[in-house]
């Protein structure tokens, strides 16, 4: 993908390559082929918990079309997923995550067998004449039930406690209760959902001579792609080649291998020909990675003035029945954030992660940090109900001041920027929140009741605490015939390619023609991906290094051309000036007028992770005649550095919050008392559609970070951190000015017209 004319940093630019997607000819993994490719069929188990007494595939196997059919027994050779994270201070092992069931299955959707014919019709036809038979067991999806005594366990050798992680001063907390002169606790529930993308997850394995194999599929991380399915083949990751190109939608949730990737490749190199799978909706419900769901009992102590003296939480949330190499990282990869953006100089935590009959957890949009917030957002309307006291007073009477920065939260996070009240202030004043009052008696006046929620989000991003960052590869090569970048982030519709050029343009000043290489491991040898809001700082750094190599190698020519000493020669803008002279050569000409070439690569983590924050305002209305809640309106003040590109950065923030509202108010994975699935299609599980969503302002409250050399903080989750908080508590502001409520997400019609005639929540 070549483009030309690109604006610097801190400049709109539309987002090139959306033609293609506008005229139908994205190249997603669906639409790649292959001569010659069979398909792959996956039966999946449709009880949540059960010995499998009998699986015969005699007569799939001999049935027309049909090349091969997997089971458990088929797997010999290969090796279980292996865990990529571990919470701190947890000692966890690991459950035998194979691609197929063996003796038992654990969850509903689980892979029982793979049929590998010549087409889908064929191996759905070989599927239907496959006998198993498995032996109900009592199954358990709530993560409290699970981890009752007596309940049914998930692994027979194992109790479903998989880890129980304490933060914090316990003693420090206990004592801050007790001598506070409010303490306000409650029990938060945070609903389970799905990352639903527009591209269900696919894949299209193709041998290659020498023995290798090439995956093709959807994916943030290639790289990450290929070590985890070499591993689980048990090859060399240089037999294994992934390349993703488009896709639709990620969200973490394709962060990593899955069975099928395994199962496909498998198929491919004991075929030798070429194998596809892709899921069907249904499918996507049943075995893409889940996230958020926990339930807490939160604490939060005050003094007499409103101050926050200490915050506690004591939480469970499931990981589902397999240990998924992300599985444990949702529920406590945060919590040393949960005190947001507040001066709470006691933090105390409990979290507990336990197995239930459900497919395993991972990351999504925001990756524990909307979790974090949430709670602690929460707890701050509800202790502002309490003392009778403005939501926005008491957030600002404890916000941590601009001027504290670097400022060290009690579990070892460092602000390093940010001016919170700043943020919070643009938002008040553009939700015109002392007209709030005005609003309401007017709502009134027509039978509705409304509403108005604050949330102040803060987020770690790109790694977390100083040490914590995963390093990120950039290559820049520039000669007569262009630019080309290749970098080991790439674009999962973000619009990345649009900003690489740019920063390109802003560190060298190119302005002829660029091309952006990414998600193929052959062209990009090195690369970690594109997660956890991580890319502009990441692989913008990784840039700006390998551009200062650049720079320096090209002085010493400009200096030759310019016939003036290397000392002599500064570099500003693209162009290499000789000083106290008008001599003059850009970079560009000395590689098109000059024959010159110039190439550089970094792979190289940033100082430390960045800390995007800002404040988000959202009003609803509320008919309690029905229970429907409309969203009125909603602006953020956003803090994300160095904004590269606004508009893209509005756009991922309007993405992000609506997700977040989506959350809020629709969307909730839903099992039954037997683990099966009860929302398993769009007719059960409710998506916000355009018109649910009101106009978005979007505020630029940007401080630079020192964390990267761009100054840039992440973007692309940040919409979701604060909006959790920002529409529920403008659901709950509405119901308490009928005297009903609080209540928890998702805050559907009929969750909310329970709520307003106090009968039992459905």
């Amino acid at each position: 993908m070549q483009a030309a004319g690109w604006t610097r940093i801190g400049k709109a630019q539309t987002r090139d390559g959306d033609d293609l997607l506008l005229r139908g000819e994205g190249r997603f993994a669906g639409d790649a082929r292959a001569e010659g490719a069979l398909w792959l069929h996956v039966l999946r188990s449709d009880h949540a918990a059960g010995e499998i007494r009998a699986l015969d595939v005699a007569a799939a196997r001999e049935a027309p079309g049909v090349h091969a059919v997997y089971t458990g027994a088929d797997q010999d050779g290969l090796q279980p997923f292996a865990l990529r994270y571990v919470p701190a201070g947890c000692e966890v092992a690991p459950t035998p995550f194979l691609p197929l069931a063996t003796d038992r299955v654990r969850f509903a959707g689980e892979p029982v067998a793979a049929i590998v014919a010549e087409s889908r019709d064929a191996a759905l036809d070989a599927a239907e004449l496959i006998l198993l038979d498995i032996a109900d067991a009592p199954a358990v999806t709530d993560a409290r039930a699970a981890a009752v005594d007596g309940a049914p366990r998930v692994w027979a050798d194992r109790p479903n406690l998989v880890f129980t992680q304490e933060l914090g001063d316990r003693a420090a907390f206990e004592e801050a209760c007790a001598s506070a002169d409010h303490v306000l606790t409650a029990r938060l529930e945070i609903s389970r959902v799905a990352a639903v993308a527009l591209e269900p997850r696919n894949a299209l394995a193709t041998p290659l001579d020498g023995g290798r194999l090439h995956l093709r599929t959807g994916t943030q991380a290639p790289h990450r792609v290929k070590g985890e399915v070499a591993h689980v083949l048990g090859l060399d990751p240089g037999r294994i080649v992934v390349e993703a190109e488009h896709t639709g939608g990620s969200f973490g949730m394709r962060n990593g291998a899955y069975p099928e990737d395994v199962l496909v490749l498998m198929a491919a190199a004991r075929l030798g020909r070429p194998v596809r799978w892709q899921a069907t909706r249904s499918d996507s419900f049943l075995s893409d990675t889940q996230s958020r769901e926990m339930s807490v009992d939160a604490t939060l102590a005050l003094d007499a003035d409103g101050r926050f003296l200490a915050l506690g939480v004591d939480g469970y949330a499931p990981v589902g029945a397999q240990l998924g190499q992300m599985a444990m990282h949702p529920m406590s990869s945060n919590m040393p954030g949960i005190v947001g953006v507040y001066r709470t100089p006691v933090l105390h935590t409990v979290m507990r992660g336990v197995f239930v009959n459900t497919m395993h957890m991972a990351p999504y949009r925001g990756a524990g940090r909307p979790e974090a917030i949430y709670i602690m957002e929460r707890m701050v309307d509800l202790a502002a109900a309490a003392l009778g006291l403005d939501p926005a007073e008491l957030r600002r009477r404890n916000m941590i001041p601009a001027a504290a920065m670097p400022y060290a939260t009690p579990l070892g996070y460092v602000y390093d920027s940010g001016d919170f009240e700043a943020a919070l202030d643009t938002v008040l004043t553009a939700g015109d929140w002392a007209g709030f009052a005005d609003r309401r008696a007017d709502s009134q006046a027509r039978g509705m009741l409304r509403g108005i929620g604050l949330a102040a989000a803060i987020e770690p991003a790109g790694g977390g605490p100083k040490g914590a960052q995963l390093p990120e590869f950039a290559r820049i090569e520039l000669d007569a015939s262009g630019a080309r970048l290749a970098t080991g982030s790439g674009d999962a519709g973000q619009g990345h390619g649009t900003v690489f050029r740019q920063v390109l343009h802003d560190l060298l000043g190119w302005d002829g023609d660029v091309t952006v290489v990414a998600g193929d491991t052959d062209a990009v040898p090195k690369g970690v991906g594109t997660f956890g809001s991580r890319t502009m700082g990441a692989a913008g750094h990784a840039m700006a290094t390998a551009a200062r190599e650049i720079i320096a190698k090209a002085t010493a020519q400009a200096a030759r051309h310019l016939d003036v000493p290397e000392g002599e020669i500064a570099f500003a803008d693209g162009s290499f000036k000789a000083r106290g002279t008008n001599r003059v050569v850009t970079l560009h000409e000395l590689c098109t007028a000059q024959g010159a070439r110039f190439e550089a690569e970094a792979f190289v983590a940033t100082d430390a992770g960045t800390l995007p924050n800002g404040a988000h305002l959202a009003e609803v209305e509320v008919d309690p005649e029905t229970g429907a809640v409309q969203v009125l309106s909603y602006c953020v003040a956003d803090d994300v550095g160095t904004v590269i590109n606004p508009l893209l950065v509005e756009g991922q923030v309007h993405g992000g919050v609506a997700q977040g509202l989506g959350q809020a108010l629709y969307e909730t994975l839903t099992y039954d008392e037997t683990g099966a699935l009860l929302s398993g299609s769009f007719m059960d599980y409710a998506l916000p559609r355009a018109d649910d969503l009101p106009f978005i302002a979007v505020h630029h409250s940007p401080t630079p970070t020192r964390a990267n050399a761009l100054g840039a903080k992440g973007a692309g989750e940040s919409g979701t951190v604060g909006a959790l908080p920002a529409v529920m508590n403008a659901v709950c502001n509405a119901l308490a000015s009928a005297g009903a409520g609080p209540m928890d997400m998702p805050a559907t019609p009929a969750r909310v017209w329970a709520a307003l005639n106090r009968k039992e929540t459905p």
